[in-house]
């Protein structure tokens, strides 16, 4: 009799095995998390670099447009050199670079300098602003930040 007992019970109840499953299927559920945040984190870093990059490349573009005393003085917002203002679309993200030009002069050295204020903006996928900028001082072939 206690053999037949013990054969009827031989595996586990349907509740057992329910909360086996439920145990183990709590890292899975953590892990999918754990991926998603850091697919959004990936994307966020790429969308900085990417900013950081267009911001960089058209500080460097009104440098060497400063070189040249045509081209210093025709040097104002949002014109100049071969990156156009206004909407880019790159490696899948929308940026917006804007840069505003402010004429400096000084009392000191009589000389004719241009602050450069460049921006670059754009929204992600959760429709959350962000805004980079960077000011810099330009005078005939020489650079300042």
């Amino acid at each position: 009799m206690r053999l037949k007992r013990y054969l009827a019970q031989q595996g586990g109840s349907l509740l057992e095995v329910m909360i086996s499953l439920f145990i183990l299927s709590l890292p899975v559920f953590g892990m999918t998390a754990l991926k998603l945040t850091q697919a959004q984190i990936i994307l966020k870093q790429s969308q900085y670099t990417t900013a950081w990059a267009l911001m960089e490349f058209k500080l460097n573009e009104l440098h060497y447009l400063a070189g040249s005393i045509a081209e210093f003085n025709t040097l104002s917002s949002n014109i100049g050199g071969n990156l156009a203002a206004g909407n880019i679309h790159y490696d899948q993200h929308k940026f917006n670079l804007t840069w505003q030009v402010s004429v400096i002069t000084t009392k000191t050295t009589l000389s004719l300098l241009k602050e450069v204020v460049v921006k670059v903006n754009w929204i992600d996928k959760a429709n959350t602003p962000y805004t980079i900028s960077s000011i810099t001082i330009l005078n005939q072939g020489l650079i300042v930040r």
